[in-house]
C-alpha cells in the first residue's frame, strides 16, 4: 500500500518555490559579499596610494625664533579632532637640532591624523555597504519569491489539471499555454501520454466487451442445445448424439477463443527467453498442417534466422497463413515469402480476397475487428491479426499491412537480426 505523507500543520513545506527563493537569495548574498570585498580592497589601496607619508621639509612651518623672547614658548598642534599636542619651541642656541626634532614630530603627527581619517572613511564605507547589502538581500528574496512563483505557475496549473483527470475523463488535456519553453514541452508530452492512454483504455474496454460477447455466444448455444435435448418428450439415441456433437463443436470453438486470448495475453507480457528460429521452417510446418482447400499456395522460402519464442513465432506464422486462407476467394491464391531484406529476417504473406479500404487496414490489427463489421465465427474469431501484432511487438519486429487495389492484403513482418 502506498501512503502519501501530508505536511504537518505549522511546519512549512520545503517546496521548489521556497528552495529557488533561498537559492536566489544565497547567490545574491555571495555575489554581493564578493563585490563588497573587491570594492573595499580597491578603495583601500587607492587611498594608500594617494595619501603617502607626508614629509615636512625646511623650517617654513616654524615661525622665526629670535633671541630669548621665544624661549620657553609652546606651540599647540592638533593631530586629530578633539586632541592637541604640545610642541615646545626650541631655544635659540639649539635651533638646528631642535628644528629637526620639531619637524619629525610634526610629520609623525600628520601621518597619524591622515591614517586615522583614512581608516574612518574605510570603516564608514564598509558599514554603509553592509547595510545596503542587507537591504538588497531582503529585496532580492522578495523578488526571487515572486519570480519563482511566476516561473512555476505552469507547473501548478499542470498539477491541478492532472489531479482532475481519471479513467472517466481521459479525453481532457492540459492544453498548456505560454511560450515554447521546457514547461510547454513537458505539458505537450503529458498530453501525448494522455492520448495514448485514452486509446489504450478505449481498446481495452472494446476488447472486454467483444470478448464477453464472443464468449457468451458459444455458452448460450451450448445451453440451448442441452435444453432442447432435454425438452424432447421421447429423445432417441441419435438425437442425443447429434446434440452432443453440436455441444462439443461449440466447446471446441470456445476453446479456440480462450486459447487465442491466452496467446494474446502471453505475447503482451513480453519474452522470458529467446531461441534461434528459422522462418523458413516455421512457414513449412504451418503450410503442412493448415487445410488449403481450393486456394493455390505459392511458397518462396529462403533462409531467415531470427531469435525469439518458437511457440509464439509459430502461432504468428500460422495466424497469418490461416487469415490469408480464410479471407480469400474460392479460386484465389496465397504467396508466402521468407528471406533477409536489408539485414532483417522477413516474412511476407500476400493473398487475394475482398477489397480492404486503406484507412481501415490498421483496424484489422485490433481484437475482434472484422472487415465490414461482421460478427460470428464462420470466418474466424477476429483475433488472428491482433495476435500477430502483439507477437510482433513482443519480438521487436516491424509489422506492416498494405491493402492490394485489386483485393486482398499484403502483410510483412520483419524481425530483428539475431
Amino acid at each position: 500500500m502506498i501512503r502519501f505523507e501530508r505536511p504537518r500543520p505549522g511546519r512549512p513545506r520545503w517546496t521548489l518555490r521556497l528552495r529557488l527563493t533561498l537559492l536566489y537569495g544565497g547567490l545574491f548574498l555571495v555575489a554581493g559579499a564578493v563585490l563588497l570585498g573587491i570594492t573595499y580592497e580597491l578603495v583601500a589601496h587607492n587611498v594608500v596610494d594617494r595619501t603617502t607619508q607626508v614629509k615636512v621639509t625646511g623650517v617654513a612651518a616654524v615661525p622665526p625664533i629670535v633671541g630669548s623672547r621665544t624661549s620657553g614658548a609652546t606651540i599647540y598642534f592638533s593631530a586629530r579632532p578633539g586632541s592637541t599636542t604640545k610642541l615646545p619651541v626650541p631655544a635659540p642656541g639649539t635651533l638646528p637640532t631642535r628644528v629637526r626634532q620639531f619637524t619629525s614630530k610634526v610629520q609623525s603627527l600628520t601621518n597619524a591624523a591622515i591614517a586615522h581619517q583614512r581608516q574612518a572613511q574605510l570603516d564608514a564605507l564598509l558599514t554603509w555597504s553592509g547595510i545596503a547589502l542587507g537591504i538588497m538581500a531582503f529585496v532580492s528574496i522578495g523578488l526571487g519569491w515572486l519570480m519563482a512563483g511566476r516561473a512555476l505557475r505552469p507547473l501548478r496549473i499542470m498539477g491541478a489539471r492532472a489531479r482532475g483527470i481519471s479513467e472517466r475523463n481521459l479525453h481532457e488535456r492540459l492544453a498548456l499555454d505560454g511560450p515554447d519553453d521546457e514547461l510547454k514541452e513537458l505539458g505537450d508530452t503529458f498530453d501525448g501520454l494522455l492520448a495514448r492512454l485514452e486509446t489504450a483504455f478505449e481498446s481495452q474496454r472494446r476488447f472486454v466487451a467483444n470478448a464477453s460477447h464472443e464468449l457468451r455466444t458459444p455458452i448460450t448455444l451450448q445451453r440451448t442445445l442441452v435444453e432442447l435435448a432435454l425438452a424432447e418428450p421421447h429423445p432417441t439415441v441419435e438425437s442425443l448424439k447429434h446434440a452432443c456433437r453440436r455441444v462439443l463443436k461449440a466447446g471446441e470453438q470456445q476453446e479456440r477463443l480462450i486459447d487465442a486470448l491466452l496467446t494474446l495475453a502471453r505475447s503482451q507480457r513480453g519474452l522470458a527467453s529467446r531461441e534461434a528460429i528459422d522462418l523458413k521452417e516455421a512457414v513449412g510446418e504451418a503450410l503442412h498442417e493448415l487445410p488449403l482447400g481450393r486456394v493455390t499456395v505459392h511458397a518462396e522460402l529462403g533462409k531467415a534466422v531470427t531469435t525469439g519464442d518458437p511457440a509464439l513465432v509459430g502461432r504468428l506464422v500460422a495466424n497469418l497463413l490461416d487469415n490469408a486462407l480464410r479471407h480469400n476467394e474460392s479460386d484465389g491464391w496465397v504467396t508466402a515469402w521468407t528471406g533477409v531484406r536489408e539485414g532483417w529476417p522477413t516474412l511476407r504473406v500476400v493473398n487475394t480476397g475482398p477489397v480492404v479500404p486503406p484507412e481501415r487496414a490498421d483496424e484489422l490489427l485490433e481484437p475482434f475487428r472484422r472487415l465490414n463489421g461482421e460478427r460470428g465465427h464462420a470466418r474466424g474469431l477476429g483475433l488472428g491479426l491482433s495476435v500477430v501484432g502483439a507477437i510482433a511487438t513482443a519480438h521487436g519486429a516491424r509489422l506492416s499491412t498494405t491493402p492490394r487495389p485489386e483485393g486482398g492484403l499484403e502483410v510483412e513482418v520483419a524481425f530483428p537480426a539475431p
